[in-house]
């Protein structure tokens, strides 16, 4: 996808929706919403549990993910997918499960073709550690460690 993404944003993003769709088939009492930065993406699903949000202007898809988690009657049922830290962090004290997305996109396209993940694959899907620091993460650093 992220070759897709150097060509493509719109398409990239698609094939996150068709994967995602493929889960959704399987699972049809699971519901799936996906969150994208940035207005008129022309991406959607067909799928009546899969829903697709993109932000408006000046807003950004974490707040959106975070505002989904607070209204969340059940969070311990509730699975949130990132791998920003920010996100992650909060859904987790929040009582959800968290994945990052590195580990989504590998489980859901074993699952989709049906493959076995090898143990490796099981190994890497069990570490969620987010890869990156937010913004708002490193002020906060810079706040607390006086960088």
């Amino acid at each position: 996808m992220k070759r897709q993404m150097d060509s493509s944003l719109t398409e990239a993003r698609q094939s996150l929706v068709y994967l995602v769709e493929g889960l959704a088939r399987k699972r049809p009492d699971v519901y799936f919403t996906l969150v994208f930065d940035g207005v008129n993406a022309g991406v959607a699903s067909s799928l009546r549990n899969v829903v697709v949000r993109e932000t408006r202007r000046f807003q950004e898809a974490d707040d959106i993910i975070k505002d989904l988690v607070r209204r969340e009657e059940q969070p311990h049922l509730a699975t949130v997918v990132s791998s920003d830290t920010e996100v992650h962090n909060f859904a987790k004290r929040s009582g959800c499960t968290v994945k990052s997305s590195e580990s989504f996109l590998r489980e859901a396209r074993a699952s989709v073709s049906g493959t076995k993940s090898s143990p490796q694959d099981k190994r890497l899907a069990t570490s969620d550690k987010p890869t990156h620091v937010s913004r708002s993460e490193m002020e906060v650093m810079k706040k607390l460690f006086g960088g």
